[in-house]
């Protein structure tokens, strides 16, 4: 319990007061939340009734309290509403809207008023975070007083889609661990799970008319690197009950025409050549597309849209869409000679007859068409939804067409890309910068400009987690010896805190919203996810001020994490566990030499706070690539300098990479640059140049036609020292 709620107690105060963003730190931050001074104790003799049709919402509230508390508290339907009470009530008789709650906390009771079992179940969990974080754990917490602070709480979302996407493709993810992410969306009151079940690297979703679309499409590899998985149709329905309860609604994504090598590789007839492939074990986008000419392509799609719409209660169906390059559909009999009957004149057109003829296919099922932003931008006419991925002004050119929108900007909610750029950071998607919790937060989901008579088209927002890292190699692999599965570890650490920050984007109204109040609130919900067993990044600690002063700088920093600590080193090397705890600012010398971490126990910290040296008057050679030290330069005989340009090679262009020598006893001698994608050498240029006191024809120059969202990008440079290794320097890199 926070001190000003105590003082508010002791006082008895009843009068309503303005709430303190530091007592009370609900995320997403309530519409409307005043304090009342009193406080509700839950006990054991505490009872949860509920009204008729929230018996489900009752019984969730108590398998939230009863691990933690130790209770089998009573649950009952509502007769005469007693003291001691949690009661949830449906009444539909108030201004209450769809989603929405009223939270009452006082001393004698706990009342959560709603229209629906949405907003009843809403209003649970905002009063869990109303407790002491210890509720959160799934094991007997002794020795807790559990208070709930007395609130007055009218509370309702801003967007109707406030979602998070789980690319299970790329990495098949155990039906265990999505029920655990279905949790932890709902904790924040997020209420779509985009279920990213097909793509090239795999087919996850059984359907039963086409076997080897699991047998085949969903493993890859051979022998011991054979991975893989799908879900049976009874584990849809046990995730799709399980969200249901728990007012998460899912929504399957079933990709076409492209991101379908799986399913070729299982039919391969659904192609225009008929080639067999194998599912790809490192990734790449396929220019094999399902056939848009063949009808037993449709026929294929209908049988398989036939099972899945019973598998899935939700009214949308996302049908990807994105990303299809038109090679084979060119050179194709059969989509020439769709083309030619339908009087079409291009491949675009053509893939818009398909989209509309899965549309209509959906349609007759009760279904809508949900696509990435490619699909209401080339031509469908019926209502559909577009999810704006990577230009905003489509969402206005969508609304206005008549579609819905719902905003996935990638500089904003990509959250397989990492936090920083920080050494030590987790690799993850490099193709765009780092998404910071801050750039996850401060944005505004309704276009500026858009039109008033517009705006209802914009459902809301959605987060993604794409896990394209995972076949980039052999990345963070499951060992079965040990039942470890460090993907998932993985996943969290990239979803929170991010998915708080995407929760209030899609709930709290855009003037209430305060990142200083977000981030404050944040201090304790690194406990939650402690407590609830949730990996997550821990924030770095943030620098307060940093001051010229004596010769040297006066930092003070500031802790972001209740129950940790800061630690720090001044003497240039990394900070630890076991560094200097930081109790007041302190004064460097050298600013370079020092790094602060967050420690909140021995295994858990944060990557160091630091700051690094600058290249300066160096941009004219473009941004940074990398760096040499004498550990990479074999000597006088010539190796391998490998660079990662994943992000760097952002388009297609004229490049150059120029190698500046910053120190060192000898010079670096380079022999050539050579440029792979995905693994594969496609550009290169064979010179003898040099850097060192004097530099000659130390720039390299190759030409990129073939680029591809989501490539992997390496350069591998053969070079020396030309009497030793002592040498240091940088590598930049500019399109021209």
């Amino acid at each position: 319990m926070k001190k000003r709620t105590l003082f508010c107690v002791l006082l008895l105060s009843i009068v309503l007061l303005p709430v303190d963003a530091k007592s009370i730190d609900v995320i997403p931050r309530p519409v409307k939340m005043t304090e009342n001074g009193q406080m509700f104790n839950l006990a054991r003799g505490t009872s949860i009734l509920y009204s008729p049709g929230l018996k489900q919402q009752a019984e969730l509230l108590l398998s939230a309290l009863s691990p933690a508390a130790g209770w089998d508290l009573q649950v009952s339907e509502a007769g005469k509403v007693k003291s001691n009470v949690i009661f949830l009530k449906l009444d539909k008789t108030g201004d209450i809207k769809s989603e929405g709650y009223k939270l009452s906390v006082t001393g004698k009771n706990i009342v959560i008023t709603a229209v629906d079992g949405a907003g009843a179940f809403y209003g649970v969990q905002t009063l869990l975070q109303l407790l002491p974080v210890e509720i959160f754990n799934k094991q007997r917490q002794k020795n807790v007083t559990w208070n709930v602070p007395g609130v007055e709480i009218s509370d309702a979302p801003s967007y109707p889609w406030r979602g998070m996407m789980l690319d299970v493709s790329r990495y098949f993810f155990e039906k265990d661990y999505v029920l655990r992410f279905i949790d932890m969306m709902a904790m924040y009151k997020l209420n779509v799970l985009h279920f990213h079940l097909i793509d090239d690297a795999g087919w996850r979703l059984e359907i039963k008319k086409y076997p080897k679309l699991t047998s085949v499409g969903a493993w890859r590899g051979e022998g011991k690197d054979r991975i893989g998985g799908y879900y049976t149709q009874e584990d849809i329905r046990d995730i799709v009950a399980y969200a249901s309860a728990r007012n998460v609604e899912v929504i399957p994504e079933i990709e076409l025409p492209a991101h379908v090598l799986s399913a070729i590789a299982a039919y391969p007839h659904l192609s225009c050549t008929g080639k067999q492939h194998e599912v790809p074990t490192q990734h790449f986008i396929s220019r094999d597309l399902y056939c848009a000419g063949k009808e037993s392509t449709y026929e294929f799609l209908q049988d398989v849209f036939d099972e899945a719409v019973t598998l899935f209660p939700s009214k949308y169906v996302h049908i990807g869409g994105d990303e299809a390059v038109y090679d084979r559909w060119k050179v194709c009999e059969h989509c020439q000679k769709r083309k030619q009957e339908l009087g079409l004149e291009t491949e675009k057109e053509l893939r818009v007859y398909m989209n509309k003829r899965i549309q209509k296919m959906l349609a007759g099922h009760g279904k809508i068409v949900v696509g990435w932003d490619e699909i209401i931008e080339e031509g469908l006419t019926d209502k559909a939804v577009g999810m704006i991925w990577h230009d905003k002004s489509k969402a206005m050119a969508g609304t206005a067409a008549g579609h819905d929108v719902v905003m996935a900007l990638t500089g904003h909610t990509y959250f397989d890309f990492p936090e920083s750029a920080i050494p030590g950071e987790v690799q993850a998607a490099t193709w765009l910068p780092p998404i910071s919790l801050k750039q996850a937060y401060e944005w505004d989901p309704m276009i500026a400009g858009l039109e008033p008579r517009f705006r209802d088209q914009v459902l809301g927002v959605n987060g993604c987690l794409w896990s394209d890292q995972f076949i980039h190699g052999p990345k963070l692999p499951r060992i079965n010896a040990i039942n470890e599965n460090r993907a998932e570890k993985y996943m969290d650490y990239l979803t929170f805190p991010r998915m708080a920050a995407l929760a209030e984007v899609g709930w709290t109204p855009q003037e209430l919203r305060s990142w200083e109040e977000f981030e404050d609130n944040m201090r304790t919900h690194y406990q939650r996810y402690d407590q609830a067993g949730y990996g997550y990044r821990i924030p770095q600690p943030k620098l307060i001020s940093k001051e010229e002063k004596n010769g040297g700088f006066e930092i003070t920093l500031e802790n972001r994490v209740e129950g940790a600590h800061l630690r720090y080193a001044i003497d240039g090397v990394p900070a630890n566990v076991h560094s200097t705890v930081y109790t007041k600012p302190l004064h460097v010398e050298n600013i370079h030499d020092f790094q602060a971490i967050t420690v909140v126990n021995r295994r858990q910290f944060s990557l160091p706070l630091y700051f690094p040296k600058k290249y300066e008057g160096f941009e004219k050679y473009g941004e940074l690539l990398a760096e040499w030290t004498p550990k990479d330069i074999r000597g006088i005989t010539f190796g391998s300098f490998e660079m990662n340009a994943t992000g760097k090679i952002n388009k297609n262009a004229a490049y150059e990479i120029t190698f500046i020598f910053t120190g060192g006893a000898y010079r670096l001698d380079i022999e050539s640059v050579e440029v792979f994608k995905n693994g594969n050498k496609i550009a290169e240029d064979v010179h003898s140049g040099f850097t060192g006191s004097a530099s000659q024809n130390n720039v390299y120059k190759f030409d990129i036609d073939e680029y591809e969202t989501g490539a992997a990008f390496t350069i591998k440079a053969r070079v020396r020292g030309d009497l030793g290794n002592d040498s240091h320097g940088a590598v930049f890199i500019k399109a021209k």
